[in-house]
């Protein structure tokens, strides 16, 4: 029979693999997009088009990653693991 700390332990490492999923995603998303926006510094044929580029790039990583890690997703976790600990330390 499982009981309800294997139960929790399962549901806690379910969560935190998901949650680093999703952040790992953002970040191969956020690559990606680093790479087309040095494609298209290759093919920018001026120091004006390259600047505005470069903007966009600076744009993105300022702004886009980390609110896409969904970082209250692994927060969230590791809360999860410290309570089991708290509740293992009580019991023992």
């Amino acid at each position: 029979m499982t009981t309800l700390a294997e139960l929790e332990a399962k549901y806690n490492d379910k969560n935190a693999i998901e949650a680093l999923g999703t952040a790992r995603h953002a970040l191969e998303s956020a690559l990606r997009e680093l790479d087309r926006y040095a494609g298209r510094l290759d093919e920018a044929t001026n120091p004006h088009d390259k600047a505005d580029i470069m903007n966009w790039a600076l744009n993105h990583l300022a702004c886009s990653i980390t609110p896409n890690l969904r970082l209250d997703l692994i927060a969230n976790a590791q809360a999860q693991y410290a309570r089991a600990a708290q509740v293992e330390r009580s019991a023992a």
